[in-house]
């Protein structure tokens, strides 16, 4: 009697695809993710689903190739005590302020910054003592009006 037992074909060999955990596709972020625990960024992990229409996603053909570095992150930024900054109260700072200021007399503010009040044609100063501020000069004089120009020389009288 003759068995009957399958013929084994070989399965064909599934394709897997590589992506790190911080950029999955999208049928993972939609389906997977929110049955299981979350992924971890710098992991890779592998898929046999084909990436075709997750453009967002990136993908590899090995697991060698799949490099899921974080880029290095920028510092945080350490924490500043507020500068001082002195300056005179001249005319191009009087708009920040809520009262009358005198040109001739220095401040100083921790909220302004320096070139905000350079840029208001204001000269900054590092400290008090370097913060030289003189009365603003007086308006010229205004000028005179031209003089009237000199008449013209008198005709010579016409030759006989």
């Amino acid at each position: 009697a003759l068995s009957s037992t399958p013929l084994l074909h070989p399965r064909p060999r599934m394709t897997k695809y590589w992506y790190c955990g911080s950029d999955p596709p999208k049928f993972v972020r939609d389906h997977v993710i929110s049955v299981y625990a979350p992924l971890k960024p710098t992991m890779c992990y592998s898929t046999s689903d084909s990436p075709s229409g997750d453009e967002d996603a990136r993908f590899w053909q090995s697991e060698e190739e799949c490099s899921c570095m974080p880029s290095p992150a920028a510092p945080p930024p350490s924490p500043r005590l507020p500068t001082k900054i002195y300056f005179c109260g001249q005319p191009g700072v009087w708009p920040k302020f809520d009262r009358a200021l005198k040109a001739n007399k220095c401040y100083f503010s921790t909220k302004l910054q320096k070139q905000e009040v350079m840029d208001a044609g204001v000269n900054v100063y590092p400290d008090e003592q370097s913060c030289q501020c003189h009365p603003l000069p007086s308006p010229p004089p205004p000028p005179r009006p031209p003089r009237p120009p000199p008449p013209p020389p008198p005709l010579a009288p016409p030759p006989p």
